[in-house]
């Protein structure tokens, strides 16, 4: 028997509860604390016999503040298990399935059974990876905490658009660290679905080969959050962002993200082709690097998409939006979405580049050194530039015979510094540039390091240098308790 009681939230109220359960020994096998405004007790008595529920039911009414005691079919998650039991079953189309932090399967439908050729009891227990060799599963189940669309895989010999969704606790949903699992599901599309270049009328998306832009670490998780927001809307959306930054894979990854995506494809427009927009079918029109579109162009765009813009979007990415003419500009205004920079991501540098080396078939390491000097470079070119360096300091590596990529495997590296120098330097010394510099460094710091002793270990300097620095620049800061 499961007995539900509403009772009021105070302290002590559940030791009085579960006393009178216990003087009449009744054992109590699973319980469970619920309901909207946190007021209900569920408890689960396999052996609780009818006469001893009503004797019990007129012992619980005489505990203060218990409003109601009832019988129940099932506890809350009993429920929510076969309630999502019961739709996982009857999604026959496509095969889904979940899976744990480890990568084992925990549930699957009849049709994820049918495409990896095995019974639908002995799916579950078995490894995801078993099945899709090929497929980044550590990557994804490391920090992967915004949902993924679109990720070629092959089963069995038959291709599959894999859309994963990830499971995060309520406690911290934005961090890696809140992934307990996801939820797989694989749409069968035909292997040219994915191959560059396939142009069509309705199904033409061009699937971007550069997964390490998608990797939600440091502020790129932020710029993902943001996408998962923006995408399902149908206003325009401008994406902005350096060379090399993945705004390709993010304009992607907003239309499998949006609505649209499940019945229409997506336009990839080249540069001045406004006439093609007369003879699209499509629904979505995606433009790269629209800011090196002709001023003429522009205009005929803005023109073209609000003589047709009913139920059309337009997903466009820039470098700049300086070079825009400002009809267009206003056009694409309602939706922004601006991609942080390498240089800005220092801190997982060294994971962004073991994920590339690992994403192209390297097998080589890197050691401290080697990532010291990534971290050195202000990457201009951003993902594209740390990708070409990666793969020829593996080659370098590779052909000395060592499995481990250090400092001198990258002789090319450049250092060079993207720093405002023009914009405030002019007419300063070199004393005063410096000066100019650390305060404003120490401004930064303070923020997030309200100790002088935290702030210390932070720079990797002396209390006492940290507290004269603080003195000469007129700065105050904590000092711990």
């Amino acid at each position: 028997m499961r007995v539900e009681i509403t009772c009021s939230n105070r302290v002590g109220i559940l030791q009085e509860i579960m006393a009178i359960f216990g003087e009449y020994r009744v054992n109590i096998t699973s319980g469970e604390l619920g309901g909207d405004e946190g007021d209900k007790v569920y408890l689960a008595a396999p052996g609780l016999l009818m006469t001893q529920y009503q004797t019990i039911e007129r012992a619980l009414s005489r505990v203060p503040g218990l409003r109601r005691v009832r019988r129940i079919e099932l506890m809350p998650s009993e429920r929510r298990h076969f309630e999502l039991d019961t739709l996982l079953q009857h999604v026959v189309d496509e095969p889904v399935l979940s899976v744990d932090p480890e990568g084992r399967i925990i549930a699957a439908n009849l049709a994820a059974a049918k495409a990896c050729g095995v019974s639908q009891g002995q799916l579950a227990g078995m490894q995801l990876q078993r099945f899709v060799p090929r497929l980044q599963l550590d990557a994804l189940l490391e920090g992967y905490t915004v949902p993924r669309y679109g990720l070629p895989v092959t089963l069995r010999g038959k291709t599959y658009r894999l859309d994963w969704s990830p499971i995060a606790l309520r406690e911290n949903p934005a961090g890696p660290e809140s992934l307990a699992g996801a939820v797989l599901t694989l749409a069968p599309v035909e292997a040219s679905y994915f191959e560059p270049g396939v142009q069509g009328d309705s199904a033409n998306f061009v699937s971007d080969s550069s997964p390490p832009v998608l990797w939600d670490s440091g502020r790129r998780r932020e710029a993902c959050l943001r996408l998962q927001q923006l995408a399902p809307l149908s206003e325009p959306l401008l994406i902005i962002g350096e060379r090399g930054a993945g705004k390709t894979t993010f304009a992607a990854a907003a239309h499998h993200l949006s609505p649209l995506a499940d019945r229409c494809g997506a336009r990839w427009l080249a540069c001045d082709r406004v006439a093609e927009l007369s003879k699209c079918a499509d629904d979505v029109v995606i433009i790269d690097d629209l800011d090196l579109w002709s001023p003429e162009g522009q205009i005929q765009l803005v023109s073209a998409m609000r003589q047709k813009s009913a139920g059309r979007r337009l997903i466009a990415t820039v470098a700049s939006v300086d070079k825009l003419a400002p009809a267009l500009l206003q056009f694409l205004s309602a939706l922004t979405l601006r991609l942080p920079p390498l240089r800005t991501m220092r801190p997982v540098l060294g994971a962004f580049a073991s994920r590339i080396l690992a994403m192209q078939g390297e097998t080589v390491m890197l050691d401290e050194g080697a990532q010291g000097a990534l971290m050195l470079s202000d990457w201009p070119n951003n993902f594209c530039g740390l990708t070409a360096v990666l793969l020829a300091g593996s080659e370098h590596a590779r052909k000395r015979g060592s499995g481990t990529l250090v400092r001198e495997d990258l002789p090319g590296l450049m250092t060079e510094t993207r720093l405002p120098w023009h914009a405030w330097g002019e007419g300063l010394g070199y004393r005063e540039m410096v000066e100019k510099i650390e305060r404003a460094l120490l401004e930064e710091f303070t923020r997030t390091q309200p100790s002088t002793r935290e702030l210390a270990r932070r720079l990797g300097i002396s209390h006492t240098a940290v507290a004269n620095k603080l003195r000469k620049y007129g700065l105050n800061v904590k000092h711990p308790s």
